[in-house]
């Protein structure tokens, strides 16, 4: 039997600055391609579903998996934010990659989250060997900032910083301080008492001496959480992978865009599944089972990214660029590009809607007779809607995915509208929109809204969502005129379901969705120093109030 390869262990790879990094390299007999991870995760915990070394192995490709500067075994000084370092190591890599007797000359980034991210980085920095990139689940500082209208996604921050709080406790080992590694744990345990602390700067589950991260320099912009790089300069083609629950779907989908945009020359390939921002991409999702075909290992997610990374070699196919799971149909379709050209659809939103009761109406044409008279509801801080389901992350307590939201419908600080049953399956794929003329009492408030599928038996199931800080509906520091209504347009992201017959097609708003995302005080202050609110009143008026399913839906 002819020898599949060898697995070499601490490979090191100097850097400009003399550091030297460290990884592991699974290479076949012979010079082959070269895929690149890098992670401050550990080497050795590579564990998405979309691309593992083995997999390169077994394909023909040889595969390096190594750990970022000052994490496990690599050299250097480890720090919480150091994108523009991780662009110039990423680029160190690809050309010291290269160079070896193992590789052919070419090479890939490639990885999830974080890995996706510094693929992008280096990318950016165009080394001279780099092929391409297939970076899954990614977001980028401006990118979040349009995703999040404004406010923080609070969970998010929290439950990163305590992963990380706890991998840097776990590697002192017995040195560790008792105190420290109980405060952690307790933190982990129960993030949302930490995460209902006000000012959030000063919360103290996250006062850690020593630990190189304080979450006031993350709350108030001195350390940025995010980078950005320049979609401009990235001249390999792009493989973007993503969930429809990934918390960064729909900052993915643009991504590909904008270098479909930019780059029209390069062939830029997208795939979707009905997955979250997990490791382990399977059909199970939520409360739905999408069917077993919907997990990556049934769509042959791995083999994809191989045959994409032949392609940048060999010159493109007769392959569609873009493969996406149909929700609700539970079967994936392909397409040349995204969106995918269906007809767009329109639904207006009708009072009255009672909050916590009997719902309003979606209708495809306005009313003929006068607005009705607005629809509100008492938004309190100090008791906001839980965030369940959706697009959150999972490394708190959330549950991302397809959750019930029923008895979220029941609150009395929230509104949700309903068009009829449908005679048949209706589709929407691509961009959701909301057009929406809101009021507040408060000196600022946050509008959270989703598109929800009703079924038959009462269930509402999310499909997508979207948020919008009226303070920073048209930017940073947007005045919001008390007891005024604003109209706003809330991007919901991208989506592609089926609403099937005899199901309807739903809409829910609040004000509030903790702790997925902070909660809005409304004294117009910082998140970071916001102290405890008081309750207020919201507003939605009808008349120019629209629901957009798809990109070619306009009014």
């Amino acid at each position: 039997m002819a020898e599949l390869g060898r697995i070499e262990g601490g490979v090191e790879t100097p850097m400009r600055d003399g550091v030297v990094l460290r990884g592991d390299l699974w290479r076949p007999p012979s010079p082959s391609p070269a895929v690149v991870f890098r992670t401050p995760y550990g080497r050795r915990q590579i564990s998405s579903d979309t691309l593992h070394p083995q997999h390169c192995l077994a394909g023909g490709f040889a595969a390096l998996v190594q750990d970022t500067r000052g994490r496990f075994d690599s050299g250097g000084e480890w720090r919480a934010v150091m994108w523009e370092q991780e662009a110039e190591d990423a680029h160190d890599t690809v050309e010291w990659a290269a160079a070896q007797p193992w590789c052919d000359g070419n090479v890939f980034l490639a990885g999830t989250s974080y890995l996706g991210i510094v693929a992008w980085l280096g990318a950016a920095e165009r080394p001279p060997h780099l092929r391409g990139i297939a970076p899954a689940m990614t977001t980028g500082a401006a990118a979040d900032v349009r995703d999040t209208g404004g406010a923080l996604r609070l969970d998010h921050l929290v439950g990163w910083l305590a992963y990380m709080a706890a991998d840097w406790l776990g590697r002192q080992g017995a040195d560790a301080d008792p105190a420290l590694v109980a405060k952690v744990a307790a933190l982990i345990h129960d993030p949302e008492r930490a995460m209902r602390r006000l000012p959030l700067a000063g919360m103290p589950e996250l006062d850690l001496p020593g630990f190189p991260i304080r979450v006031g320099d993350l709350l108030d912009g001195r350390v940025k959480a995010l980078p950005d790089w320049d979609h401009a300069a990235v001249d390999v083609p792009v493989l973007s992978v993503t969930g429809w629950y990934d918390v960064y779907a729909t900052a993915t989908v643009r991504g590909h865009l904008e270098m479909r945009r930019l780059r029209p020359d390069l062939r830029h390939e997208l795939i979707v599944g009905p997955w979250a921002h997990t490791g382990a991409l399977t059909h199970l999702q939520g409360e739905v089972n999408f069917g077993v075909a919907a997990s990556a290992a049934a769509a042959r997610l791995p083999a994809r990214h191989l045959d994409f990374f032949r392609r940048c070699l060999d010159g493109p196919d007769d392959s569609a660029p873009v493969r996406y799971f149909l929700m609700g149909a539970d079967e994936w379709r392909t397409a040349e590009r995204w969106p995918a050209g269906n007809a767009g659809h329109v639904l207006y939103l009708t009072g009255p809607a009672v909050p916590g009761g009997t719902p309003g109406r979606l209708t495809a044409a306005p009313g003929t007779a006068s607005p009705a008279a607005p629809d509100g509801y008492v938004h309190d801080p100090a008791d906001p809607v839980p965030s369940r389901g959706g697009r959150v992350l999972h490394l708190g307590r959330l549950v991302p995915g397809p959750l019930d939201l029923s008895r979220t419908a029941a609150r009395r600080d929230v509104l949700h509208y309903l068009g009829d049953a449908l005679t048949e399956d209706t589709d929407v794929i691509g961009r959701v929109r909301l057009r929406l003329t809101f009021a507040t009492d408060a000196a600022d408030a946050d509008v959270m809204a989703r598109l929800v599928d009703r079924l038959p038996d009462g269930r509402l199931l999310p499909v997508c969502e979207g948020v919008v800080r009226l303070s920073h509906r048209d930017g940073p520091d947007t005045p919001v005129p008390r007891g005024e209504p604003v109209t706003l347009e809330i991007d919901l992201g991208h989506t592609a379901q089926r609403f099937r017959a005899g199901h309807r097609i739903g809409l829910m708003l609040s004000s509030s969705n903790f702790p997925h995302f902070d909660r809005n005080q409304g004294e117009g202050k910082p998140p970071a120093t916001a102290g405890p609110g008081a309750p207020s009143t919201q507003s939605v008026h009808y008349g120019a109030s629209v629901l957009l399913l798809g990109d070619e839906a306009e009014p």
